[in-house]
């Protein structure tokens, strides 16, 4: 982080700023008990005691000894000095509060550089001014706000259709100014920051917040962090919603580990805050749309390497479509939000579920999904998949695609089986039936009774069915097709029957050959002759125009190229 005064060059970030001649000055200067509210500290003989942050404390048993210039609870056994306790009540790194307790103790961390001391003195002067500035801003708004809630006004109209009580209004200093209601957005030390304003007569944008400097960067503050802190740290956990108004709500019907990330993105500033204040599981209830879900598809991208090493878990709340948890609480009651909580989806089930998603569209409920959504659907989960590292979720997302995909592709099974589309329109065969003992046959002995092709129960199975089709009806595909490897036998022996009369017919006959071999045959291979010669219009349309799409997703299947050094 760079610091730069107004017509003047860069400051070091915290990590060139913070000397070991800085950071004695500091142990020494800095005193624990001056980082505690007088009336929050009991005297007990030279030390003073109070509540403990770290556990719930129902009486004071946090250890406040000026002597030793550190807290210690002899209850939880956890303590810090002044460094470690800024760091753990801010969410500041080791660097940043090393300069913030340097700032109050009055320790320039460039001394000897006149240059830089003056561009150190001159932003440390604006910053203060910012923050006296907008605390006298937040009580002027909220005495504005306070009269409406007393003689009515459009922003106190809206906290009461929100269900936003003049008690919580007063609790988060909520104000009003210019047609919106204010929201204070603080640090995680309650110091007002800024403001998210909520247009209250149509104005656009519906949500503005101030604009950054030197205090305010929208992408380096959680919204409620400041009240929510001591839940996550007791708890572990947070509740991520998209807006402040959420985020109230939410504290106010009980939820006090609730947080608000002020869009539908995260940034990693926001999540390396949090992670400061002790979040070990995200719950994620962004809202019940496409961009909340959108949203919480990118968060979980970006939090992959954390989830999957271990540092962090998460999961999903399903809130009902065009619903934000707000809107659910206000409805519905705590209870229902309490139940998706307790029933909020692992974070690949909800991401698996997501990829899976569009084979749940009604048109496809009474058949076969498009070949093409299923190419699409496979390579995004060949995808998912090699981003994981072999082990139970890996298993599992895997066992969980060839589910859903198998009960989409059982239905174009289906349809060809029932003769969806028959022989007769694949064109006549001129040269007469094509008699079983021309043909070099792959089988020893065939069975006379004709079955019905089972379901293919893996991946795999559906992956070497459709490499029998596409050998039929694409020629140009035939040669990296025998490639392949073919480990299902009844693939394997309806393979040899298509290559070995692929030699003796046209290229344009060979459905309809193989369709007179399968009548001959009999049997689970017939099916599956049957079944690949005669697909279907839509699917033989997909497969003519593009071929190459269904190769390629094969040989990634059958062969996936080994992963790049």
């Amino acid at each position: 982080m760079s610091v730069t005064a107004a017509g003047g060059s860069a400051v070091a970030g915290p990590g060139a700023l913070v000397t070991p001649a800085l950071l004695e000055c500091v142990r020494e200067r800095a005193r624990i008990e001056e980082l505690f509210n007088p009336a929050d500290l009991r005297k007990a003989g030279r030390e003073f005691l109070a509540r403990c942050p770290w556990h719930d404390d129902r009486r004071p048993s946090l250890t406040v000894s000026p002597a030793r210039n550190r807290v210690y609870c002899f209850v939880c056994g956890r303590g810090a000095d002044a460094i470690g306790w800024l760091q753990d009540r801010q969410g500041l790194s080791f660097q940043e509060a090393v300069l913030e307790l340097a700032q109050r103790c009055g320790i320039s961390p460039v001394e000897g550089d006149p240059a830089a001391q003056q561009r150190w003195e001159q932003e440390r002067r604006q910053r203060r001014d910012l923050l006296a500035r907008r605390q006298r801003q937040r009580l002027q708004f909220h005495q504005a706000l306070e009269v409406q809630l007393v003689n009515g006004g459009p922003a106190a109209e809206l906290l009461r259709r929100r269900g936003v009580s003049p008690e919580t209004a007063r609790q988060w200093q909520l104000g009003a100014s210019d047609g919106r209601l204010l929201i204070p957005l603080n640090d995680p030390a309650g110091q007002c920051l800024g403001f998210c304003g909520r247009a209250l007569a149509g104005q656009l944008p519906k949500y503005r917040n101030s604009a950054g400097d030197l205090l305010f960067q929208r992408n380096g503050l959680v919204f409620g962090l400041d009240r929510a802190a001591g839940a996550i740290r007791r708890e572990g956990t947070a509740l991520l919603v998209e807006g402040p108004l959420d985020g109230i709500q939410l504290h106010q019907a009980g939820f006090c580990h609730a947080v608000a990330c002020l869009g539908t993105s995260v940034s990693p500033l926001q999540l390396q805050l949090l992670r400061r204040h002790g979040l070990r599981h995200l719950l994620i209830a962004f809202d019940g749309d496409s961009a909340g879900r959108s949203a919480t598809a990118r968060l979980l991208e970006q939090l992959q390497p954390q989830l999957l090493s271990g540092e962090l878990t998460a999961a999903v709340l399903r809130l009902p479509d065009g619903q934000d948890a707000d809107g659910l609480v206000r409805s519905q009651g705590a209870a229902a939000l309490e139940g998706l909580i307790a029933g909020a989806e692992h974070w690949l089930e909800w991401r698996l579920a997501r990829l899976l998603e569009p084979l749940n569209a009604p048109e496809f409920a009474c058949g076969g999904a498009p070949l093409e959504l299923l190419q699409r659907i496979e390579r995004e989960g060949q995808a998912l998949l090699q981003s994981l590292p072999d082990g139970v979720l890996r298993r599992t997302a895997e066992r969980r695609l060839e589910q859903g995909l198998a009960l989409r592709l059982s239905g174009l099974e289906s349809l060809a089986l029932a003769g969806s589309m028959p022989p007769a329109a694949l064109g006549p065969v001129t040269q007469g039936p094509v008699a079983l003992s021309s043909v070099a046959s792959p089988l020893v002995a065939l069975p006379s009774v004709a079955l019905p092709l089972a379901p293919a129960t893996t991946a795999r199975q559906r992956a070497e069915r459709r490499v029998v089709r596409l050998f039929i009806h694409a020629p140009d595909c035939r040669d990296p097709l025998l490639a392949l490897p073919i480990t299902d036998p009844a693939c394997r022996a309806a393979l040899d029957w298509a290559c070995n009369l692929a030699v003796a017919v046209a290229d344009d006959r060979l459905p309809a050959a193989l369709l007179q071999v399968a009548g001959q045959l009999g049997g689970s291979i017939a099916a599956l002759l049957r079944q690949a010669a005669a697909p279907g219009e839509e699917v033989l349309q997909l497969l003519w125009r593009d071929p190459q799409a269904e190769l390629q997703a094969l040989m990634d299947w059958l062969e996936p190229l080994p992963p790049s050094a």
